[in-house]
């Protein structure tokens, strides 16, 4: 039977991990870039040409590391963020640094038609409340076009625990779920714009009392 989680409840493993654990943010973010890298060079995408589409929270720093190996591992693939880097927290910042120094190339606008691969790296499993509406037509655009998209834990615009669009959603091909994978992909629209999930061991500690809501 697969164990889903809440928004809260991810967090809350993450949080034990880091802290009880002694498991960092960075390693956990390592992990994930790798697991996703991993299920990318599995053989069952086109990687001729990758766009990661990277937010501003924890999600984007799991993709711009994902673009990191990818271009280490001679990926072509182009970064762009979603949003104002002033407005980023330091895993990104710390995770762009790396970018930056090992080369990965940087876009500030993509046309959607010429990726293989759209990698979404934008929101995970902390959005609550609808996309702000520049976003919004993002989405339609990319969904309008039928991009082949991946998503890093859940896709974009869907609300991790009742699988509600808010307001817009990316429909991916696939979804990358990080340790569980999250109800939002298994309820409502977001079982359908959530594609094929592969849920990957990052290391994640889960504490001995722990109940899962869902199961």
């Amino acid at each position: 039977m697969t164990q889903l989680v809440t928004g809260d409840e991810i967090r809350a493993i993450e949080a034990y991990t880091i802290t009880d654990g002694a498991l960092s943010a960075e390693v956990l973010t390592e992990r994930a870039a790798m697991a996703a890298l991993n299920v990318l060079a599995a053989g069952h995408f086109d990687l001729s040409k990758v766009l990661v589409l990277a937010g501003l929270g924890g999600n984007g720093a799991d993709g711009i590391a994902l673009a990191r190996l990818l271009h280490q591992a001679h990926i072509p693939v182009t970064l762009q963020f979603v949003g104002n880097l002033k407005r980023a927290n330091q895993a990104v910042l710390n995770q762009l640094k790396a970018a930056n120094a090992a080369g990965v190339s940087r876009s500030e606008k993509s046309d959607f038609k010429e990726p293989s691969l759209i990698v979404d790296a934008i929101f995970g499993a902390g959005l609550n409340k609808d996309l702000p509406e520049g976003l919004q037509k993002m989405v339609k655009a990319a969904n309008h076009i039928d991009n082949t998209v991946v998503a890093l834990d859940l896709p974009t615009g869907i609300d991790a625990d009742t699988g509600e669009v808010r307001g817009a959603a990316l429909n991916a091909k696939a979804t990358i779920a990080f340790g569980f994978e999250k109800a939002g992909c298994a309820r409502g629209q977001g079982k359908k714009m959530a594609g094929r999930v592969m849920t990957q061991n990052i290391g994640l500690i889960t504490p001995t009392d722990f109940t899962f809501s869902i199961q």
